[in-house]
């Protein structure tokens, strides 16, 4: 894991350099979700790995039932990240909440202040507004995605967003360990991904290779 920034409250003061974006409708449902979860639960302790639980258009009863579930599966064995509202992340207890980039607040809720917090950006002016108020950054998507359309913006564009950001960056977007190499060499901190796991056949090898693949294995 790496720094934030110092001069902020981070819950155990770290930043995962991986973060499993769980997302419910990739996963194909509820069911083969949590069974997703059960099995990244089997990863080794101690790598530097979130999960965040992501449910689109979902009511804040659903997602709430969902980071209880998710929390429950993993049992402390990662750290669970809300993609949701930061009063349900502080209530569960959770290590952290996550803003899309339509939702970046202007100021740190009061909430959301004990809460490792992050927030997806698309370019310079929104990465200058999240910084603000995230610990870090997930920016792209920097390649084709696996689990959505939408167009990738590049290596380039990463590595500008890394020059500029006072916050760790995380690379997002058709993010293969194959391809976190060069996601490192234009200055990101991490990656963030949804199908390289959620679609594996094995998501706790595709995790442990991931992981590999950040820390030069």
């Amino acid at each position: 894991m790496v720094r934030g920034g110092e001069d902020e409250f981070l819950p155990e003061g770290r930043v995962p350099r991986l973060v499993v974006v769980a997302d419910v409708d990739a996963a194909g449902g509820e069911a083969p979700w949590t069974e997703l979860l059960r099995r990244i639960a089997q990863i080794p302790a101690g790598l530097p790995v979130a999960v965040q639980v992501r449910a689109k258009g979902r009511s804040v009863h659903a997602l709430r039932e969902l980071a209880a579930r998710a929390r429950e599966v993993l049992a402390g064995r990662l750290p669970v990240v809300l993609n949701g509202p930061a009063a349900v992340a502080q209530e569960l207890r959770l290590a952290g909440v996550h803003w899309p980039e339509v939702e970046i607040p202007r100021f740190v809720p009061p909430e959301a202040r004990k809460l490792l917090r992050s927030a997806s950006v698309h370019g310079e002016a929104a990465a200058g507004r999240a910084e603000r108020v995230a610990h870090y950054l997930v920016f792209g998507p920097v390649f084709p995605p696996g689990s959505k359309e939408a167009s990738a913006v590049g290596l380039e564009a990463l590595r500008r967003v890394c020059a500029l950001s006072r916050r760790p960056v995380l690379a997002v977007g058709g993010i293969t360990a194959e391809r976190v190499g060069a996601c490192l060499a234009a200055g990101a901190a991490g990656v963030a991904v949804v199908s390289a796991v959620v679609h594996a056949p094995d998501p706790a090898w595709a995790v442990a290779r991931l992981v590999d693949a950040l820390e030069g294995r």
